[in-house]
């Protein structure tokens, strides 16, 4: 077994952020600038053999990340931060399989850039099966992603610019989750 527990935190002198340059209602005009920034956050990860036998060898496995970034300045939130995240996954090897099922947990993204207009997320759940066959220097990889079918919005996927106020005043607006 193992654990590995990371704390972190980095204060940024000249980080790249936007600034406002001038506002028309919904459609906001931005410009780089230097600024003071803060990250912090959290990363673990964690193993454990579960049992080594006829059927194979059983790991369980669990990483989980949490990040948060502040403009000092601004008093904003840093844009394009990843919320809470984790995964756990159940691995098995026999001989030359490699089998593996994960499930991937994500926050709700509230933390948001309001200068840049950073779209909410909601949170989600997704199962992912994988399997892989090495003989030799032949490697397969077989995986299904997102097992269920769940319908979700990456939280640091951003937005397309051509949508919404961000390319005109006139623009349709964003989807926005609730």
């Amino acid at each position: 077994w193992g654990l590995q527990v990371m704390p972190y935190v980095s204060q940024v002198e000249n980080y790249i952020d936007a600034t406002l340059v001038k506002n028309y209602g919904d459609f906001s005009v931005l410009k780089y600038a230097n600024q003071s920034a803060r990250l912090y956050g959290l990363d673990l990860a964690a193993h454990y053999q579960l049992a080594e036998n006829k059927a194979g060898n059983w790991v369980m496995k669990l990483d989980v990340n949490y990040t948060k970034g502040d403009n000092l300045d601004s008093k904003d939130g840093l844009y394009n931060m990843m919320p809470l995240n984790g995964k756990l996954t159940l691995s098995q090897h026999l001989n030359v399989w490699n089998n593996a099922i994960e499930v991937v947990m994500v926050d709700d993204k509230n933390d948001v850039s309001t200068l840049r207009n950073e779209l909410k997320t909601a949170g989600y759940t997704l199962v992912n099966l994988r399997s892989r066959y090495q003989w030799q220097s032949v490697r397969l990889d077989f995986g299904a992603e997102n097992l269920f079918d769940v319908s979700y919005q990456l939280p640091t996927g951003g937005a397309y610019t051509g949508e919404g106020n961000t390319m005109s005043v006139t623009g349709v607006p964003l989807l926005s989750i609730p």
